[in-house]
């Protein structure tokens, strides 16, 4: 049974059998992550063991540094999910804490231990860093796996043109709409999930009727128009849509918040595609800038040609 932890602790008193851990922020789940969990699952199959990942909630950066750290590409809750599908049997959520900061990197692997009793082997990145004030590396960590009976493996770097694919990398490219390159790096479509909430009718109103989709992620993409597909996740139905996510100032001036709202290109054949509905909205590629319109008359101009860009592209794409 695949199951998200709170706390080292937490799974090493409540796990059974030997386990094989994966370590790392491990946000975004991106292809260089996805290296390592394929390395832990391929350790996890020799010894019989489970795979399973330890991360943080919370960027460790927010208790180091407060204030100055990175907006994540996705929830806690997102994440887990990921790395569940992405081979791991557990998920262990670890609040980065003052504890934690003080472990010396000599003292890394026997603290674990400790908590994890049937612990095997443990899988990084080539750049993973650990330990009081991050003076461990993933070579010193191998080390210390020696000598403490653990056995370490270190998953290669992968590149993407010419330079190591990392979150901050991602959230550059998502900052610039690049999703291309969001796509590439991430190895899968840059995705909303959510579920439909009841709105004002506003794009029904003016002849594009749409899903609203609330939605506040820390990194976010340009507000704009978007390309890509929705799906239904309890039918499991997608269609081609477009997608704005903004502010809508051509019909609503005292919005505050940012609303992904999802217009399907072609006619749902089921009545569940209403409130109350969880989508996912993949965002493939970025078609044009949030702006105002001088009326609505234009607004609609507008739509019928974004409608017809989109379709253009995702007719000649690829999921």
């Amino acid at each position: 049974m695949k199951k998200v932890y709170e706390s080292i602790a937490r799974f090493g008193q409540e796990w059974e059998g030997d386990v094989c851990l994966a370590l790392g922020m491990f946000d975004g789940v991106h292809r260089g992550h996805q290296a390592v969990l394929d390395l832990v699952v391929q350790n996890a199959d020799q010894c019989q063991g489970a795979a399973a990942a330890l991360t943080f909630p919370v960027h460790p950066a927010a208790f180091l540094r407060p204030g100055k750290e990175p907006s994540l590409l996705m929830s806690p809750s997102r994440k887990a999910e990921q790395l569940i599908q992405s081979g791991m049997s557990a998920v262990i959520l670890q609040p980065f804490d003052q504890e934690l900061a003080e472990v010396e990197a000599v003292d890394f692997l026997p603290f674990l231990k400790a908590r994890i009793p049937n612990l095997q082997a443990i899988c990084v990145g080539k750049n993973f860093r650990f330990g009081k004030n991050r003076s461990g590396d993933s070579e010193s960590l191998a080390s210390y796996g020696e000598k403490d009976g653990l056995r370490v493996c270190v998953a290669d770097s992968l590149i993407f043109e010419d330079i190591t694919i990392s979150s901050s990398r991602i959230r550059e490219a998502l900052a610039s709409a690049k999703m291309q390159k969001v796509k590439k790096m991430l190895g899968r479509n840059y995705t909303v999930l959510g579920t439909v909430q009841k709105g004002k009718a506003l794009g029904g109103k003016i002849g594009f009727p749409t899903l609203n989709l609330p939605w506040s992620p820390e990194a976010q993409p340009p507000l704009g128009v978007y390309a890509g597909r929705v799906q239904e996740l309890n039918s499991g139905q997608v269609l081609p849509a477009v997608a704005n996510y903004g502010l809508r100032p051509t019909i609503e001036e005292d919005a505050s918040e940012p609303i992904l709202e999802v217009h399907c290109l072609e006619s749902p054949n089921s009545s569940i595609w209403q409130a109350g509905a969880t989508l996912s909205m993949s965002l493939d590629i970025f078609l044009r800038s949030e702006r105002k319109f001088l009326g609505v008359e234009e607004l609609k101009d507008q739509i019928r040609k974004d409608c017809e860009q989109a379709k253009n592209y995702l007719a000649t794409s690829r999921d």
